[in-house]
């Protein structure tokens, strides 16, 4: 045969392919169908609990959505009731710092005129006292500028007189 002379191929050249290629197939579906079916039914499994997951998933972001929808609807009201609540409380501090503040003017005012009192006592006191020193010193003055030494003598001769009396 010269090198570049074609035969046709005959039917032996066809056979023999084939059947290794049958043989080949057989071999695969025989070691490889419990593998392949378990893996394409894990895979079936998998592909199902994805979808399932993605229904639930979807399911809660639409429920999440209208949620969302609802409390944007209801937003203005929220914002009107949280507006009177807070203007409620703030009134009702203010009143309570008012009361207290009340309170403490008239604990002041009660301090203050029980303190006054005490003040006016006191120099009450003071000047009665200070009266009665002046009007005792004005009387010795007095007593001392009118007493002659006779009556000096007398009176010390009564109280002598008296003392012995009591005795």
């Amino acid at each position: 045969m010269e090198h570049g002379a074609h035969t046709a191929p005959g039917l032996g050249d066809l056979l023999w392919p084939t059947l290794n290629f049958i043989i080949f197939v057989a071999v695969l579906v025989r070691f490889l169908r419990g593998p392949v079916v378990e893996y394409f039914r894990a895979r079936t499994t998998r592909l199902r609990d994805a979808l399932e997951a993605g229904s639930r998933a979807r399911a809660e972001a639409a429920a999440l959505r209208a949620t969302i929808a609802s409390d944007m609807e209801q937003l203005p009201a929220l914002r009107q009731r949280l507006r009177d609540d807070m203007r409620a409380a703030a009134e009702l501090e203010a009143a309570n710092l008012l009361a207290v503040g009340r309170r403490t003017a008239d604990h002041i005012r009660a301090d203050a005129r029980l303190l006054a009192e005490q003040e006016i006592a006191g120099a009450r006191q003071a000047l009665r006292a200070e009266t009665i020193d002046e009007a005792i010193l004005q009387a010795t003055a007095l007593i001392r500028r009118a007493l002659q030494p006779e009556d000096q003598h007398r009176f010390v001769r009564d109280f002598v007189a008296g003392a012995g009396a009591d005795s």
